[in-house]
């Protein structure tokens, strides 16, 4: 169900939206299941990313995987599996990709973002996925 998921937002982020959507679900994820397998994912996600939006190669994949290893930096400070926790860092996680990919009205999207990784943090820890 998690691969599936991941497919629909990367299609998504590619095809019908310019939302970091890759990255607040590897955030999400990652917040949720804390395993490894998350950084691969992201990883392949950026790559696919790069090939279809024509970036340079493993750039978004470098951004991705180092937000991750931030994110999880911070377990040891602060209980990350909170709602406030996956609001700050989405919507923070999602204006530095905005920034540095050169986005327009970055703090608009920002906040969509922050409020669909709310969404999906409660739907996937209600439903166990």
């Amino acid at each position: 169900m998690i691969f599936f998921i991941f497919f629909i937002f990367l299609w998504l982020e590619c095809v019908a939206t310019t939302l970091p959507l890759l990255l607040v679900f590897t955030s999400i994820i990652l917040i949720l299941r804390r395993k490894l397998w998350v950084f691969g994912l992201a990883f392949f996600g950026g790559l696919i990313l790069d090939v279809l939006r024509v970036h340079e190669l493993g750039v978004t994949s470098i951004f991705l995987v180092v937000w991750l290893f931030l994110v999880l930096l911070y377990e040891r400070k602060y209980e990350i599996a909170t709602i406030q926790f996956v609001l700050a860092s989405s919507f923070f996680g999602s204006l530095l990709y905005l920034w540095i990919f050169g986005y327009k009205d970055m703090l608009m999207q920002a906040v969509v973002s922050s409020m669909v990784s709310v969404a999906l943090f409660w739907i996937l820890r209600r439903f166990n996925l």
